[in-house]
C-alpha cells in the first residue's frame, strides 16, 4: 500500500485563504494598536518631562522652567541661571539641565497645547505652578493624538503641583483615567 505525504494543491489553496482572510482582518486592529502605543509613549515621555521639572525645582529650591518648543523637543532649565556659586565645579542651576525630543520618536503623534499660545510652564521651589517671569501664559494642558487612523489620544494635565495624564473620551465618574 502506497501512502502518500504532503498536502494536496487544494488544501494547500484552502489554507492560504483562510490565512489571507485572517491577515486582512488583522491588520487594521494591529495599526490602531502601533498607533495607541504610539500616543501612549509621546505622553509618557512629556509626563515624565513635566514630573523631572517639577522634582528639579524642589531639589534646587528654584524655579524651574519646562520649554515645550516648535521643533518638538522639551528642555528643562532654571528660570535665573545660577553659575558654580560655591565653587564645587558643578552649576548651581543651570539654563539647561535635560532636553528630550517631545514625541519620544513617534512619528504619528501630534501635540497641542492649551492655552494654544503657552509654551512653558514654570514650577517654584514648592513643586507648585507659578507665572511665568515673561508674562506669557502657562500650559495648563497638553492634548496627544494620532495624526492618523482611529487612535484614542491622551491628555496631560497640569494643576497647581500635580501633573498626571488622562484619557479624554472617559466620562465615567469614579475612573481613575477621567480628566477632570
Amino acid at each position: 500500500m502506497n501512502r502518500q505525504q504532503g498536502f494536496t494543491l487544494v488544501e494547500l489553496v484552502v489554507t492560504l485563504s483562510v490565512l489571507a482572510i485572517l491577515l486582512a482582518v488583522a491588520v487594521p486592529s494591529f495599526r490602531e494598536m502601533l498607533l495607541n502605543f504610539q500616543v501612549r509613549a509621546a505622553a509618557e515621555g512629556l509626563n515624565t518631562g513635566l514630573q523631572l521639572a517639577r522634582a528639579e525645582a524642589i531639589r534646587r529650591n528654584a524655579n524651574v522652567v519646562f520649554t515645550l518648543s516648535g521643533n518638538a523637543t522639551w528642555t528643562i532649565g532654571c528660570q535665573v541661571v545660577v553659575a558654580d556659586a560655591d565653587s564645587d565645579g558643578v552649576d548651581d542651576c543651570p539654563e539647561v539641565i535635560q532636553s528630550k525630543a517631545a514625541t519620544e520618536g513617534a512619528v504619528s503623534v501630534a501635540v497641542d497645547v492649551v492655552p494654544a499660545d503657552a509654551t512653558t510652564v514654570t514650577f517654584n521651589g514648592l513643586g507648585r505652578v507659578t507665572f511665568n517671569n515673561d508674562g506669557s501664559n502657562v500650559m495648563r494642558q497638553i492634548d496627544i493624538v494620532a495624526t492618523e487612523g482611529n487612535a484614542n489620544g491622551l491628555r496631560i494635565l497640569i494643576r497647581g503641583g500635580s501633573v498626571h495624564f488622562c484619557d479624554p473620551n472617559i466620562s465615567t465618574v469614579g475612573d481613575p483615567r477621567v480628566c477632570a
